[in-house]
C-alpha cells in the first residue's frame, strides 16, 4: 500500500491521474504535462513535493557533525541559506543529492524520497551521542510554488510580502496563523518557494493557491521543468557510481573541509574522463534514458522541450566530445541519430 501525503486526498478529489513514485500515491499531471510546463514558465505553479525527506538535524555539535557528510558547506547556511550539496559513499560516489538550510540553531535536510531510508541509514553509522534526527514526514508537508509570478501571486493570496525573500534564503514564518517554514529554491528553473508545514495548513495553503489561479501540477511536468533547466534527477542523472567529478556539479566539493569521499576523489581528479553535457537531437527523436552515445557514454535524462518543442537530452560524455558544437551519434531504438553538443541550462 502506497503512503498518502497530506494532499493524496485533495489530488483524488480533483482528478489529478495518480501514481506510485517513491512508495508515495503521486500526481503525474491534473490537466496534461504540456499545459502545466507551459503555466510554470508563464506564470506560476503549484507541486506537492511532500514525498520528499523532511529531517531536522539538532544538538551540539551538529554543524562539526553533518559537514562530515556533506560535501558543501555548512557554513553557508548558517547565513540563513539554503545550500545544494551532494552526501558520498567512501568511494566518492553519490549517495544522494541534498538541499539544507538553517533557519535556526538546527539544520533542516531535504533528500530524496527513493533515497531517505539509505541516508537516514548512513547518518545513523556516525551520529554521535546528543545529536538528534527528527523524520518530519509523517506530520509535516512540502508544497512548491513555482514560476515568474509566484512572489506577487504569494504576496496577494496569502497576506504576506514574498518579494522581500532573498534568492536561497530559509526563514521561520506565519501564514494564517500557521507556523511555517518558508525556502525560496526551486527545481524548475524559475523564481519560487518552498513551504514546509504541518499537514492541516499545508492543505489551507494549497487550496488557496488553487482557488486563487495558481496551476495545479504533476511530477510530469516537474520533470520536464527540471531538465529545460539542465538540473539532475537521482537515479538517472546521479547514483552511486557517479561522482561530482563526472558531473556539472564540482563547484559543491569545497576541498577545503573533510567530508567522506573526499580522499578518493582527490585521487581522481587527475584521471576523470567523464562529464555532463546538453545535447539537442538534430532530427525529432525523444532520446531517452539508458541510450547509448556511439563516440561513449550515455543519455541520462531526455525529453521533447514543451517550451522549445525541439528534443533535448543530458548525457554523460567523454570529456574530449563536451565542448559545444561537438556531434554525437545517439542510438536509437537500433538505429544512429545525430545530436549536438550545446550548453546549458538549455534555457
Amino acid at each position: 500500500m502506497s503512503n498518502q501525503t497530506p494532499l493524496t486526498q485533495i489530488h483524488t478529489e480533483n482528478g489529478a491521474k495518480m501514481v506510485p513514485f517513491s512508495g508515495y500515491k503521486m500526481p503525474i499531471w491534473y490537466s496534461s504535462i504540456q499545459q502545466e510546463h507551459l503555466a510554470v514558465r508563464k506564470k506560476a505553479g503549484i507541486f506537492d513535493v511532500s514525498h520528499m525527506g523532511l529531517l531536522i538535524l539538532s544538538g551540539e555539535g551538529v554543524d562539526n557533525w553533518f559537514q562530515t557528510l556533506s560535501c558543501n558547506s555548512v557554513t553557508t547556511a548558517r547565513k540563513g541559506k539554503m545550500v545544494y550539496s551532494m552526501m558520498l559513499n567512501n568511494e566518492g560516489g553519490i549517495l544522494d543529492d541534498i538541499m539544507f538550510g538553517c533557519a535556526d540553531e538546527n539544520i533542516t535536510l531535504i533528500v530524496n524520497a527513493s533515497n531517505k531510508a539509505k541516508i537516514l541509514d548512513w547518518m545513523s553509522q556516525t551520529q554521535p551521542a546528543g545529536i538528534k534526527i527528527d523524520d518530519l514526514n509523517a506530520t509535516h508537508g512540502l508544497i512548491a510554488i513555482q514560476g515568474p509570478e509566484a512572489a506577487v501571486k504569494l504576496t496577494e493570496i496569502l497576506n504576506k510580502d514574498f518579494t522581500e525573500f532573498s534568492r536561497f534564503s530559509i526563514q521561520h514564518d506565519a501564514i494564517n496563523g500557521h507556523n511555517v517554514t518558508i525556502m525560496r529554491t526551486g527545481y524548475t528553473g524559475e523564481d519560487g518557494f518552498e513551504i514546509m508545514a504541518p499537514a492541516s495548513a499545508i492543505q489551507e495553503i494549497w487550496n488557496l493557491c488553487v482557488e486563487n489561479g495558481i496551476e495545479p501540477c504533476g511530477l510530469g511536468a516537474r520533470d520536464t521543468l527540471r531538465i529545460e533547466a539542465g538540473l539532475p534527477l537521482y537515479g538517472q542523472d546521479l547514483s552511486e557510481s557517479i561522482t561530482p567529478l563526472m558531473t556539472r556539479y564540482q563547484w559543491v566539493l569545497k576541498w577545503d573541509k573533510d567530508f567522506a569521499g573526499k580522499a578518493a576523489l582527490e585521487s581522481q581528479k587527475e584521471s576523470n574522463e567523464w562529464t555532463t553535457v546538453g545535447i539537442e537531437m538534430l532530427d525529432r527523436v525523444i532520446p531517452r534514458t539508458g541510450y547509448q552515445v556511439e563516440e561513449g557514454g550515455e543519455v541520462t535524462s531526455g525529453t521533447m522541450s514543451p517550451l522549445l518543442e525541439k528534443p533535448i537530452a543530458m548525457a554523460r560524455v567523454k570529456t574530449t566530445c563536451s565542448e559545444p558544437g561537438t556531434k554525437l551519434l545517439i542510438d536509437v531504438r537500433g538505429k544512429k541519430h545525430e545530436a549536438v553538443v550545446v550548453d546549458l541550462p538549455f534555457i
